[in-house]
């Protein structure tokens, strides 16, 4: 009798354990990023807090380097409900929402502090709003950082990058840029620039400071010029097919267990900076620009903004205004 009330109760336990599996609900999160990072940091803390909020019921699965896709083909899946979430850089965000390549425009902006105000104080929720008539529910903004200029040479002075053989970026913020300096430019994957480099198809780009060293650019291109000509932030979206089958108190968990947003931002911004520090202590030339040099970067650039906005589209041309009115309200 005792073994048959074992049985039982045992059968009853392991019934249990594979109900409490089968309602386990696991969110995969897609990102670029690779681990030990920044960004694959923040996202372990959502991790962990949302675990211990839902008492396990709910699982983020971290997909890091690009497991899943690279971040345009990701952004699709998400779209598509086939990814349930992505964590995604600015240059896939401003390339499907024009309005938000607004905030990349070069030499528009020279404190992050200003940028950090528009996106969580002035414009944010319309940008998010933006965001989510693409099919997913905006979760957070996050941080992909100053963008500056590396090459061979020293490019300090801006006509030295007339004709000068570039990567650039196949998006019109990085067009802008190289366009207006008249450089010989080559639009070539991120991936495929320390090969490019090396066989003298290019012989310079732009790149955040913590990506230019990651990825050993400096072996092939060791001149950094501290240019800041744009900032790039990115989000955290759910799809909205996978959001709508959350109950309402998971999608509470879910926002609620974000990291805040501000702390990622300080530690990549002071990782960047040690990386760089590193660099230039190694040897690495690192460039500080005078103001008297980037004023004439700017007033390369500048006069083609205009073009720039109207290449974005009529929703871009009716955003401008507002980015410039709330770009004075922030204090610049």
């Amino acid at each position: 009798m005792n073994k048959h009330i074992l049985g039982a109760a045992g059968a009853i336990a392991l019934s249990l354990v594979a109900s409490a599996a089968a309602a386990q609900t696991v969110i995969k999160l897609a990102t670029l990023a690779p681990p030990n990072t920044p960004w694959t940091a923040h996202f372990e803390t959502w991790k962990a807090n949302v675990a211990e909020a839902s008492g396990g019921e709910i699982e983020i699965q971290i997909f890091p380097s690009g497991q899943l896709g690279n971040e345009f083909e990701v952004f699709r899946q998400v779209q598509r409900g086939r990814i349930d979430a992505g964590a995604f850089s600015g240059s896939v965000i401003s390339e499907n929402v024009p309005e938000l390549a607004l905030m990349s425009t070069p030499f528009l902006f020279r404190d992050a502090a200003t940028i950090d105000c528009i996106y969580d104080r002035k414009l944010g929720e319309e940008f998010a709003a933006l965001l989510e008539e693409k099919g997913m529910k905006f979760l957070q903004w996050q941080e992909t950082g100053w963008v500056h200029v590396y090459a061979q040479d020293d490019l300090s002075n801006v006509a030295d990058a007339e004709g000068y053989k570039v990567r650039v970026s196949p998006t019109p913020i990085s067009r802008l840029l190289w366009n207006s300096v008249g450089a010989a430019g080559v639009e070539i994957p991120y991936a495929e620039t320390p090969a490019a480099l090396q066989t003298g198809m290019v012989r310079g780009g732009e790149s955040a400071a913590i990506s230019f060293v990651a990825f050993g650019l400096g072996k092939v291109a060791p001149h950094f010029m501290r240019t800041a000509q744009y900032h790039m932030a990115g989000a955290i979206t759910i799809s909205e097919k996978r959001w709508n089958s959350l109950s309402e108190e998971q999608q509470q968990i879910l926002i609620d267990s974000l990291p805040p947003v501000q702390k990622m931002r300080d530690t990549l911004r002071a990782t960047s900076e040690a990386l760089l520090a590193k660099y230039a202590e190694a040897g690495g030339p690192v460039h500080e620009l005078s103001e008297e040099q980037l004023d004439a970067w700017r007033a390369k650039v500048e006069p083609n903004w205009p073009a720039f906005v109207e290449g974005l589209g009529e929703g871009a041309q009716a955003m401008w205004p507002k980015v410039l009115d709330a770009k004075a309200a922030c204090g610049e």
